[in-house]
């Protein structure tokens, strides 16, 4: 549908509603409202006004704050086996969540300045640094998880839904507090609270909430003698409301948080025979490893630090009721983030082949002011937005870092510099067997210089191939200064192979600006027709863009961004600037068959923005601009409860038409984003039945279905920078998924009460790239020597299916509580995040949360 039959659909509906009125008055409401004898209802505002969760007439889902309680769930990972097609992955442990919605996500996308296309909200303030998605789960009133593109009163960057966390704010009654203290394995030490004091009782009040968490780390590094995946996280929140009348409704929040634990390294899978990678390292290889092969708990890296994440703001929310039909809402918000990665060992093994300091600083600004209207039948919400986010980041670079003392050693100056980097500005050759993998990399004559570039480049591409190769079938890396590269290429006349070392420093700089309307009008007492518009102007600035590299002894010898060789300092940096105005919304049709019978159909169109390809360092032209994302989504769905409320069943159904999918493909050592085309689609069913008074039932179920389609790929050619994704499923889109648990008050007698809370969920197997299998059959084939596969059984077979099993047993007595507690009961044994590094010849995998458990007790006053 082009933008101009959009608007037209959307315009000839709103004509049949009528223009009577302008925005609803927004009430605000309290989390639950108990249901006698049945299920409770949660009140939401995914809509942005109160509505009893079973009458919002789109695909959400709601957990209230004694339900996150009961369930423990105490980070955004937990959340995964609550909410029908939510899966969480994060390359970084739980420092950097990415959240996919029905399959659609941020992919294998591992940059920090990228914006996740499922929208994260804390108090409706949007939070555009994914490093900082994690932060602030604790002391809330509840979680909405909206599925579907949010194209109207969301907006920006919500193309597979969105995420809101609501913290507790004042009531403005009675002083309360609350504190829980923690004990769990790993020597990890908790600690939670909240206390809230009222000032003038309705008038004022202040409310204060923190967490901390630190504990030893559950995997064990061989090669630094220490324990890693540590936790290591404290935050704040102040929250003051003041309400100096009926009518007007102020609530100010200020908050920290830190997390700055000592990282896991990647469990690296060699890619080619008996496990081993381009150095011929094997985890699995008891003589490479003390004489023993490594346990789950462990991995042998050489380099290795922390994942330090932090971020504060302040938000301030102000609610004005005009009259009883119009009120005027106020959301700003300002914060900063920083995000370290340093140093972080991405080969995996004792050898230092892959090292990266990633260095990320945030500032992001947000205002959102929306006026209200609810009328009989009308209810109108209209508002302007603006945000601007600035993320500048400094990287590191250490590739191929075991070959500085072999050159050193071998007699080769400091001021050695060969960075073998196949850059298309600065590359001079190839070798033929490069080009042509059939050739025989041994004979000298296959070694002879293919021109493709520029001629007196310093980059040598024949000598990184060339190592690769020595190594593959030799299974050494040479022995001296002349010996880094294969015996072939030193005939030909190719210098030695050198580490490759820099600096990369870029900003991105995103300002957006919108115009959005969104309406309902019950045209009968059971049948309401929405419809929103939204109006999106975005900027996307690529600044300061700077790339240069180090000799041996670390001066700079050469700029690949702006090309400079020898290194001119006085050349401009990189700079580039594209645009993009976007126009989404919905149509939605609701019929009440029932007072608790709904159904409804929907049609919205969703849209991310566009970015650069930020993490190229090798040549101005990978800098590139990639086109936003478009998700026509068409759903349908049914909500119901029936046997006196105690029994509810939502359904949904949905289609999605996804143009300009951002996917990251790694070739080399560079990494780039690419886009494709596909269609997704499946259904969900969420079921809550109060079985008796003392037992609750819940169950979650998901199907999914995605493909790649419509894009023009030649797979035939073999300098196609591009693997042909054609056919093959969306990443992070397990084709089942399903979850189910029970909440069972064991006995209850007054101030006694016994509670036990058991869940399951499953998880389908999925792939965590978009190129599939990669073509391999069977899968699961090493590579064969002189091969190095275009990605190892890890990534070209998926992930397997797995299960989940959490319990919680809670003994309560007046205001006092005490739980025992365990995540991953089974000690499952899973991968959460994959990337195909073909260039050091692994698989990158990180590995879920082993087995915790621990004890907690509450007091309340």
């Amino acid at each position: 549908m082009t933008n101009r039959a959009f608007l037209a659909t959307c315009l000839s509906t709103t004509m049949l509603m009528g223009w009577s009125g302008a925005a609803f008055a927004q009430e605000a409401a309290p989390t639950e409202e108990t249901a006698s004898g049945g299920i409770a209802e949660i009140v939401v505002t995914a809509q942005k006004r109160a509505q009893n969760l079973q009458d919002v007439p789109v695909a959400v889902s709601a957990l209230a704050g004694e339900e996150l309680e009961s369930r423990g769930i105490s980070e955004t990972s937990d959340l995964q086996g609550f909410v029908p097609s939510l899966q969480i992955t994060t390359p970084y442990g739980r420092t950097q969540p990415n959240f996919s919605l029905r399959g659609v996500s941020v992919a294998n996308e591992f940059s920090a300045s990228t914006a996740s296309p499922v929208g994260v909200y804390v108090d409706e303030v949007y939070q555009s640094f994914r490093a900082s998605h994690g932060q602030q789960l604790y002391d809330l009133e509840r979680v909405e998880v909206l599925r579907g593109p949010q194209g109207t009163l969301y907006g920006r960057n919500t193309t597979g839904g969105a995420i809101s966390f609501f913290s507790n704010k004042p009531q403005l009654g009675a002083s309360t507090g609350t504190i829980t203290l923690g004990y769990g394995n790993y020597d990890t030490k908790t600690a939670e609270g909240a206390l809230e004091a009222t000032i003038i009782p309705d008038k004022l009040g202040i409310r204060f909430a923190g967490t901390f968490a630190k504990g030893d780390g559950w995997q064990y590094n061989p090669v630094q003698d220490r324990h890693v995946g540590t936790t290591n996280s404290v935050a704040g929140r102040v929250s003051l409301r003041w309400k100096p009348s009926d009518t007007v409704d102020i609530n100010l929040k200020g908050y920290f948080a830190r997390d700055n634990p000592l990282a896991p390294n990647p469990y690296a899978l060699g890619q080619l025979a008996d496990g081993r990678d381009v150095l011929g390292y094997s985890r699995f290889d008891p003589a490479q490893n003390g004489g023993r092969a490594l346990n789950k708990n462990e991995v042998a890296a050489d380099t290795g630090g922390r994942y330090f994440t932090s971020s504060n703001g302040l938000a301030l929310n102000i609610a004005v009721d005009l009259s009883d039909t119009l009120s005027l809402t106020s959301i700003t918000g300002y914060d900063t983030g920083k995000y370290r990665n340093s140093p972080f060992d991405c080969d995996g093994s004792p050898n230092s082949v892959c090292a990266l300091r990633y260095n990320s600083v945030s500032k992001n600004f947000n205002q959102d002011l929306r006026l209200n209207y609810k009328g009989d039948r009308l209810n109108l919400v209209a508002g302007l937005y603006y945000g601007v986010d600035k993320i500048d980041t400094r990287n590191e670079i250490d590739f191929f870092g075991v070959l500085k003392p072999i050159l050193l050693g071998a007699g080769a100056p400091s001021s050695f510099f060969n960075a073998p980097v196949s850059a298309p500005q600065a590359a001079a050759f190839v070798p033929a067997f490069a080009v042509n993998p059939a050739l025989d990399p041994t004979n000298p004559a296959n070694c002879s210089a293919v021109p493709t570039g520029n001629p007196n480049g310093f980059l040598d591409a024949r000598s990184l191939i060339a190592l690769l190769t020595d190594i593959q079938v030799n299974n050494s890396g040479g022995g001296g200064f002349g010996g880094a590269i294969s015996a072939a290429c030193r005939a030909a006349g190719a210098p030695p192979f050198g580490p490759i070392s820099g600096e990369q420093k870029y900003t991105i700089k995103r300002p957006s600006a919108a115009i959005y309307f969104d309406g309902s009008y019950d045209i009968t007492d059971a049948l309401t027709l929405s419809v929103g518009l939204r109006y999106t102007m975005d900027k996307v600035k690529y600044l300061n863009g700077r790339t240069v590299l180090y000799d041996l002894g670390g001066t700079i010898r050469a700029s690949t961004i702006p090309y400079t060789f020898p290194y001119d300092a006085s050349a401009p940096a990189l700079e580039q600037k594209e645009k993009a105005n976007r126009l989404t919304g919905r149509v939605n049709l609701s019929y009440d068959f029932a007072d608790d019978m709904m159904a409804y159909l929907n049609y919205s169109r969703g849209y991310r923005s566009g970015s650069f390809n930020g993490l190229a360092y090798q040549g101005t032209n990978q800098v590139y601009y990639i086109q936003p994302e478009q998700i026509n989504a068409y759903e349908g769905g049914l909500k119901m409860r029936f046997f006196d409320r105690r029994v509810q069943l939502n359904l949904a159904t949905f289609y999605y038409d996804y143009k300009n999918h951002q996917v990251t493909q790694v070739i080399g050592a560079t990494t780039f984003t690419r886009s494709a085309n596909g269609r997704l689609y499946g259904g969900e069913a969420e079921l809550t039945i109060q079985a008796a008074d003392s037992l609750r039932l819940d169950a979650s179920m998901s199907l999914l279905r995605s493909k790649y389609k419509g894009n023009v790929i030649d797979p035939t050619d073999p300098s196609s920078p591009t693997r042909n994704v054609n056919g093959n499923p969306f990443p992070n889109a397990p084709r089942t998924t399903f979850s189910a648990g029970f909440d069972w008050d064991v006995f209850n007698s007054g101030d006694n009460k016994l509670t036990l809370r058991g869940d399951a969920a499953y998880t389908g197997k999925y792939y965590f790239d978009p190129f599939g299998d990669y073509g391999q059959t069977p899968c699961d084939r090493a590579g064969a020597p002189g091969n190095v596969r275009p990605a190892g059984p890890a990534i070209t077979c998926g992930n397997p299916g797995y299960w989940l099993v959490n319990s919680r047993l809670t003994f309560e007595h007046g205001n006092y509580a005490a739980s025992l507690w365990v995540k991953n009961l089974t000690n499952k044994y899973y991968y959460s995040y994959g990337l195909n590094i073909d260039i050091f010849g692994l698989d990158y995998l990180n590995r879920g949360t082993p087995r915790t458990y621990g004890v907690e007790v509450t007091a309340k006053f």
